[in-house]
């Protein structure tokens, strides 16, 4: 007889997250949770029936946390952006169009297709005979303009439409919309139209207005060829003329989306009322097909994350070879820094994460290589149903002088420069725009004299993983259970009381590190999930869930107090929070933490405070200036760090 393994079909780790329509990172997290058990000796395989199980649990609602955090792609909702939010009459009309859209099984194309020849009997372009068939463009006479007579034709050959196919939906569609006040209102339709879950996968977001003109704003009006590498349905290119293109011959723009780019070529044709042209939108793939000309500025919001399919890829690292990490952005950048002419401008709206993770050290090497960094802007969270903060990247297609310095936008308007010949320097290129120089400073002077740190030099335990906490942990103290310690229980310096209780019995739990580190005579605890350093002294041998971290340091003539002042001290605050800029406090983050060598008579005032601190006497003012004293901060450094504004965890 078969083993039940043998029957069942086993698959790896991606093949489950294209099930479950989620990354690999979620998956592992997921196992980490217990949502999802590996086979038995395995991380990385599993039984299909499992995986299958755990989608039909999340689609049907029964693990709800999952369902509204991670299965965005397969989301069946849309939109209507923000900034068209305050036209009532518009607004209706989209959820109108939408709903008769959805409600008749209606074709997307062929929808657009008619809510095109609607806009342009609005715009004056064409009359239509009121008793004839819609979709026939027999029935429109009295073309203002040949190109747009042509353009429509054209369009019409390759839809093919089945005209006798819910002929009565698409004359409905037709008559609801009455919208011609908006600069791209077709544009607004076929993203309201499109599902979620597609937006998601082609990395494709509505730009708010705002954003698009402050980049035409920035540069000279018309300075030559402008280029939006995936233009979508003309967005950019709208809001080039905007600024004050005046001539449809310098403006391109190209995009996979067959519908969106007939869109934009109909938007560019209603934006020169006057003109008989051409419009120069290309259905290609940038980044794969030739393109002969080059641009003096190329702008535009382009894929994130998006999923590109084996023959894309294989173009893609046979051209970009530099480019490991896959990411779409990163090989638009690199594409557009090859389109641009020499001097040419480059503006792209991009997620946080290229400044800093490690990920995306490959582009920021090839941009610090080949270009000048004219502008970084903070832009925060602007894009409906995206949570990733966003920043604006402006530069040179030319290589940075000596001494360039790069202009920072940031949060509240806030201005100054920076160095680009600092980011060579750092770890993996990092973009550390949010670090001024006056700040960069203090930080060097952390760095300037010599210092040990934790590598090598602790041990360190992670907190508790009991698998279900509901069934291990109690809220008061039972018979044979002790105090466990969150990381909510953990301030400067102390632990607060204990408001959890466990069991031990290690053998049950998920994850537990060596008892002897829990039970260890002295020990520092952290707060893992925080933006803050937060850590409390115990000699109680206390037990942590794994929200609660513990660090056992190993310097000879380096006291765990003098380690505990300083890492709690505002100075080391400010540094952790320049430095790493993170959520969590990671094991890796603080090895890089700096602690200097310190004169006895130092060292032991600064542990006398800790002491005070550790009762509960507060001395935090008195502790940080010695601590700031000792790396000889000038009276304005001192004066920044005690101001900073350190967000709180």
């Amino acid at each position: 007889m078969k083993s039940y393994t043998e029957i069942m079909t086993i698959i790896s780790m991606k093949q489950a997250s294209e099930i479950l329509n989620v990354s690999v990172a979620t998956v592992r997290n997921w196992i980490k949770h217990d949502y999802l058990k590996p086979l038995y000796n395995s991380k990385n395989k599993f039984l299909d029936s499992d995986v299958n199980t755990l989608k039909q649990q999340i689609e049907s609602g029964q693990i709800d946390r999952l369902r509204k955090r991670a299965n965005k792609q397969k989301s069946s909702c849309s939109f209507i952006p923000d900034e068209y939010l305050d036209n009532v009459t518009f607004v209706h009309e989209v959820k109108k169009i939408r709903d008769l859209f959805l409600s008749k099984n209606l074709d997307l194309e062929t929808s657009i297709f008619v809510l095109v020849l609607k806009q342009l009997v609005l715009s004056k372009e064409v009359v239509f005979l009121q008793s004839k068939n819609i979709l026939k463009l027999e029935s429109y006479t009295n073309w203002k303009r040949n190109c747009v007579k042509e353009e429509l034709h054209s369009w019409n050959e390759e839809l093919k439409v089945n005209v006798n196919s819910n002929i009565d939906a698409y004359r409905d569609l037709f008559d609801v919309l009455t919208d011609k006040n908006h600069d791209d209102t077709l544009g607004v339709i076929y993203q309201s139209l499109l599902l979620e879950g597609s937006k998601s996968k082609q990395g494709s977001y509505y730009t708010p207005k705002i954003i698009v003109d402050s980049i035409f704003n920035t540069f000279d009006k018309g300075i030559g060829k402008y280029l939006d590498p995936c233009c979508g349905t003309g967005q950019f290119i709208i809001g080039a003329i905007r600024s004050g293109y005046s001539n449809p011959e310098y403006l391109y723009g190209f995009d996979l989306d067959t519908i969106a780019v007939k869109i934009a070529r109909v938007n560019l044709l209603l934006a020169f009322k006057k003109k008989e042209f051409k419009p120069q939108i290309y259905n290609l793939n940038t980044l794969t097909d030739t393109v002969k000309y080059s641009y003096q500025l190329i702008a535009t919001n382009p894929p994130w994350g998006s999923t590109l399919n084996v023959e894309e890829n294989k173009k893609c690292n046979s051209m970009f070879p530099y480019i490991t990490s896959g990411e779409s952005f990163s090989f638009f950048l690199a594409k557009s820094i090859q389109l641009a002419g020499k001097k040419g401008c480059i503006s792209f709206i991009l997620p946080e994460s290229i400044l800093n993770i490690k990920i995306h050290s490959d582009i920021r090497e090839y941009i610090l290589k080949n270009t000048t960094i004219k502008a970084v802007y903070n832009l925060g969270k602007k894009f409906k149903g995206v949570f990733t903060p966003v920043i604006r990247l402006d530069i040179l297609n030319e290589y940075a002088p000596a001494g360039w310095l790069i202009d920072i936008f940031f949060k509240n308007n806030k201005k100054y420069q920076i160095p680009q010949s600092r980011f060579k320097d750092n770890d993996n290129f990092v973009f550390d725009v949010s670090i001024s120089n006056d700040e960069f400073q203090i930080l060097e002077l952390l760095y300037k004299e010599e210092y040990i740190t934790l590598k090598n030099n602790a041990d360190w335990a992670l907190g508790i993983v009991t698998g279900d906490n509901k069934k291990f942990i109690s809220n008061s103290q039972n018979k044979g259970m002790e105090p466990i310690y969150k990381g909510s229980n953990i301030e400067k310096y102390r632990l607060k009381l204990p408001d959890s209780f466990i069991c031990y019995k290690p053998e049950r739990f998920q994850q537990v590190a060596p008892e002897n580190k829990y039970r260890a005579s002295e020990k520092l605890i952290y707060k893992f999930i925080s933006n803050k350093l937060i850590f409390a002294y115990d000699t109680s041998g206390a037990l942590t869930l794994n929200s609660a971290n513990i660090l056992l340091p190993k310097f000879d003539n380096y006291p765990i107090k003098l380690i505990l002042g300083l890492l709690n001290s505002k100075l080391y605050q400010f540094m952790f929070f320049k430095k790493f800029n993170s959520l969590k406090v990671l094991k890796g983050d603080l090895e890089k933490i700096p602690f200097p060598e310190i004169s006895k008579e130092k060292k032991d005032k600064i542990i006398s405070f800790v002491e005070l601190a550790i009762k509960g006497i507060d001395v935090h003012k008195e502790l940080d200036i010695e601590i700031m004293n000792i790396f000889k901060l000038s009276s304005k450094q001192i004066n920044i760090v005690m101001n900073y504004d350190i967000r709180q965890p």
